[in-house]
């Protein structure tokens, strides 16, 4: 099982063509799906679109580095709530 949040992710996840995309964990795994699937409560929500663009710094263009520490922090998250 990889529970792993990646800088990659949050970055597919910022680029996503889907509607309010969401980053959930599904059968153990981190996926990127429409906002109106992950709210059917079977999954684990890690993060959405919306919510990541709000951790993001807000007076500069986001980097690496930035979405490194998000992925850390949001890892961290899951794997306190057993992910």
């Amino acid at each position: 099982m990889n529970t792993t949040v990646t800088p990659a992710q949050l970055r597919e996840l910022l680029d996503s063509p889907l509607t309010d995309p969401t980053l959930i964990l599904s059968e153990g795994q981190p996926r990127i799906v429409p906002g109106s699937d992950a709210a059917d409560g079977a999954t684990l929500v890690i993060v959405s679109r919306e919510d990541l663009q709000g951790r993001l710094p807000h007076d500069r263009p986001h980097s690496d580095a930035d979405l490194e520490y998000q992925a850390a922090a949001l890892a961290a998250t899951v794997d306190e709530l057993g992910g």
